[in-house]
């Protein structure tokens, strides 16, 4: 269980850097260059970085799981909450992928976080 939640953390914690220096060159900046009104701009740039936020928290909040004794019985909780959060992120990616007719990256950066987490938090619950 620790090193799978040590792996989702690490991973994560890359997929956090991407997100925050190649995605705001990438996609960002592209946006906010744009014709949009500024109030879109705006609201563009601050849900691409709460995004940044939840990457940044969840990857310190598994990497610190990874660290923890397991005596808690609760331990499995936050890992599973993050492996189903981290899941249907990329489920939503897929859905665009569908719709919009081209595949995004993001599902293969998500997904594995998602089953790690997921799989270790439910580790953490056997007895």
């Amino acid at each position: 269980m620790k090193k799978l939640l040590l792996y989702a953390s690490l991973i994560n914690l890359a997929v956090a850097v991407v997100h925050i220096v190649i995605g705001e060159m990438a996609v960002v900046a592209p946006l906010l260059a744009s014709d949009a009104p500024d109030l879109v701009q705006a609201t563009l740039h601050a849900a691409w970085h709460m995004i940044s936020v939840v990457l940044l928290l969840s990857s310190f909040a598994l990497f610190r799981a990874s660290r923890e004794d397991g005596v808690d019985p609760d331990a499995g909780a936050l890992p599973t909450y993050i492996g189903v959060q981290y899941i249907a992120l990329a489920l939503v990616f897929v859905v665009a992928s569908v719709v919009y007719g081209q595949a995004f990256i993001q599902i293969l950066m998500l997904l594995p976080i998602g089953i790690l987490a997921f799989r270790a938090g439910r580790l953490a619950r056997k007895p």
